[in-house]
């Protein structure tokens, strides 16, 4: 009998949480009186993530469209990026909110009411539109916001790469529902707001009939990512489309016109730490070319787009009607593909330990078990960009691993199959270290003799 209970609600609790994907949730069970209340419905989530990731791989790749290897965990890679550093600044960016809140409200409105829970979920979408649209239209922000659209292919791995610094720029638009609106709603439904965006990436699903007048669809988003003159700033919507059709941005996709996804000058990196922080320099330069003062903010506040002469947001009639390209994306042999998504996979599992038990870190492990995770994920995109540095680096990272393991015992545990998991880890780090290290020994070598011949 308490098999069956226990089978029950695993099963309720599988079905609330592929609800909360399409914000499909009962107001009063996601209503809480605190902030420490609210459950972390996105981590939650983890799981329907890579059950859809898989299924749509296997549909994409009957269609003979599967994404490569390298893109998806790159941008995976970029989603792990902004979660450590929410766990590394444990909640600043929202402190903001709950502040107002507490000092300055104007009127108190119930935590338990649907008429508030309706409201900050109507005011969340509003608010996620004008930041989304200002990340477009202010060169700053869209420093951190072009890491999203970094990516040549639009699938669901798409919606998890993310700008590290996104959420800083951002949040000042939703301060306005502080002054009525208690922070435990606005926590919640600044998680499914989130978690609704994530299915809404992807190719497989063609058109939804009437709710296309309503909702933000994959096709309105599909828009969104092309880099195309009609693509390029429309539909910022993040649940609800009519936002662009009430302030000029909507744009339907159009059938006839096959979608390029990217940026329009394209990155050619599958480096996240690179995509992550590569624009600012950008920003940085144009800055520095200007004559003015004036410019010089200009460059930093207008649109991507902008020069001087031009409109605020540029001349998008310049913008190509068209664009072919070859891909950045280059084939991956089998073993440098297991050996990437191996490591991506133990990486992510360590990331998920971390989340859940950071608060029992010291502040010294906390940070340095937030830069090993960085320094990984940028060692397996200097794999794919087939940087000379990959061995070096991937060859220090493996190394730390397994001394930190050792030296702390934290692989000892109590039953043989974890025990035999744990050294099969082991043996894996160990074998990419051993693999590291020839490598660095052939280029050394290759070094020398240069070194001779000249």
């Amino acid at each position: 009998m308490t098999i069956d209970i226990v089978s029950m609600d695993t099963i309720t609790s599988g079905i609330e949480g592929l609800g909360h994907l399409f914000y499909i949730v009962n107001p009063f069970k996601t209503s809480f009186r605190t902030t420490a209340e609210v459950p972390h419905y996105v981590s939650r989530a983890s799981s329907w993530f890579v059950a859809f990731i898989i299924i749509e791989r296997i549909l994409l790749r009957k269609k003979g469209k599967a994404p490569p290897i390298n893109d998806s965990i790159t941008s995976m890679a970029c989603g792990l990026f902004m979660e450590i550093n929410h766990i590394a600044f444990r909640g600043a960016q929202t402190a903001a909110y709950v502040y107002i809140y507490e000092n300055y409200r104007l009127y108190e409105l119930p935590w338990d009411s649907l008429w508030t829970w309706l409201a900050c979920a109507v005011g969340m979408d509003l608010g996620y539109y004008w930041a989304h649209r200002a990340t477009h239209e202010v060169n700053l922000f869209w420093s951190q916001h072009q890491v999203h659209h970094s990516s040549e292919e639009y699938n669901l791995t798409t919606a998890l790469r993310q700008g590290v610094w996104q959420g800083w720029s951002t949040m000042f638009y939703y301060l306005p529902m502080a002054f009525f609106i208690p922070p435990s709603q606005f926590f919640v439904h600044s998680q499914f707001n989130l978690l609704f965006q994530f299915w809404i990436h992807t190719e497989v699903i063609d058109d939804l009939g009437p709710l296309e007048w309503v909702l933000n669809t994959p096709s309105h988003h599909r828009v969104h990512h092309g880099s195309t003159r009609y693509c390029v700033d429309k539909n910022y919507a993040g649940v609800l489309i009519i936002w662009d059709r009430m302030f000029g941005t909507f744009e339907a996709e159009r059938r006839d016109e096959p979608l390029v996804y990217g940026l329009i000058e394209q990155v050619d990196s599958f480096n996240p730490f690179y995509l992550e922080f590569f624009y600012l320099r950008k920003v940085f330069e144009k800055m520095q070319s200007m004559p003015t003062i004036t410019d010089k903010l200009k460059a930093i506040f207008y649109g991507p787009g902008w020069v001087p002469g031009s409109p605020k947001l540029g001349h998008y009639d310049q913008l190509p009607e068209t664009i072919v390209r070859e891909k950045f994306s280059h084939s991956l042999t089998p073993h440098d593909q297991i050996y990437a998504t191996i490591h991506f996979l133990l990486l992510s599992e360590g990331y998920r330990v971390l989340a859940t038990q950071y608060e029992e870190y010291d502040g010294w492990l906390l940070y340095g078990c937030c830069v090993y995770i960085i320094v990984s994920l940028v060692s397996i995109g200097l794999l794919f960009n087939r940087n000379s540095w990959f061995p070096w680096i991937e060859m220090i990272r493996c190394l730390v691993f397994l001394a930190y393991q050792l030296h702390f015992k934290i692989f000892l545990t109590e039953t043989i199959g974890m025990n035999l998991l744990m050294n099969g880890i082991r043996l894996f780090y160990l074998y990419s270290a051993l693999q590291c290290k020839i490598e660095c020994v052939r280029q050394f070598r290759d070094i020398m003799q240069k070194d001779k011949i000249k």
